[in-house]
């Protein structure tokens, strides 16, 4: 058990070939989704582990305290866990070698306190939104502004969400205050809006597969298997290939750039970044 984990690193893959023709978008996802299959694999059942935990924490609370407020707070637990399976996944989006135990273990230990924050954030937005958007809905027959209220209120969440795909690899990635990357990804929901709809669509159309149409038998258990072997890695492995290019673009090769004109052609600022890019 612990090999799969531990396996023979050392050894390079056969990897890309340097003079080989840059590939469009799809085409590379699928390249290097099926070259990182099994890792991904291997990675989602990493990020299992904590999840069993929590799932089993959340029914305990549940059987005390059946409020689903307080049920599912140890969810907020998991997010130091994003940590480690962002930075696996962004590695692999931008086709980057990554070492699955010792760099998830890594990840979580440098930015968990900084993704925690991030978990109570968003646990606290969904609990203010899971109250005002039901409550302005259903007032807003008798009064226009109520109806005004939860369409602002459903911008917001989506905004929301639109931002989240952006915070967990910034954290990764740079030197950055929390308020500094919870203001980058209110850019990033606003300025990537087209991918940020599709993606958005992607992983909707993925839910609605695996929990709302109408499974039997052995549906079912291929259902159960996806989770267990790749859900968690492929959401975050297709979240970070397609927000990744934005933020290289707006974020890293600037800095690069300004590192080379500081340093004389240099290369980049390494005080920016929390690793080698």
């Amino acid at each position: 058990m612990m090999g799969l984990f531990f396996g023979n690193y050392d050894r390079p893959g056969p990897g890309v070939r340097k003079d080989a023709p840059p590939q469009k978008a799809i085409p590379r996802f699928f390249s290097i989704f099926q070259r990182k299959f099994f890792d991904l694999c291997k990675l989602n059942l990493l990020f299992c582990i904590p999840v069993a935990v929590i799932g089993a924490l959340c029914f305990w609370l549940n059987s005390l305290f059946p409020y689903p407020a307080v049920d599912f707070l140890p969810v907020i637990l998991l997010y130091p866990f994003l940590a480690g399976l962002t930075f696996v996944t962004r590695n692999y989006a931008r086709e980057e070698h990554a070492f699955i135990f010792s760099d998830f273990k890594d990840a979580v230990k440098n930015n968990w306190a900084s993704f925690l924050l991030d978990g109570i954030l968003c646990y606290v937005v969904f609990l203010v939104m899971s109250i005002s958007i039901p409550f302005y809905w259903n007032a807003g027959g008798k009064n226009i502004l109520y109806a005004v209220g939860a369409g602002l209120c459903v911008m917001i969440s989506l905004l929301f969400v639109f931002s989240q795909y952006y915070v967990p690899v910034m954290l990764v990635t740079f030197n950055l205050k929390f308020s500094q990357v919870l203001k980058n990804s209110f850019i990033f929901a606003i300025l990537g809006v087209g991918r940020n709809f599709m993606l958005t669509g992607l992983l909707l159309l993925l839910v609605f597969l695996l929990y709302l149409a109408p499974v039997m038998g052995l549906t079912i258990l291929l259902a159960i298997l996806f989770a267990l072997f790749l859900m968690f890695s492929y959401c975050s492995f297709l979240i970070n290939f397609a927000v990744y290019p934005l933020i290289d673009k707006y974020m890293i090769k600037p800095r690069q750039d300004a590192g080379k004109d500081e340093n004389g052609g240099g290369g980049k600022m390494a005080s920016d970044f929390k690793d080698s890019l």
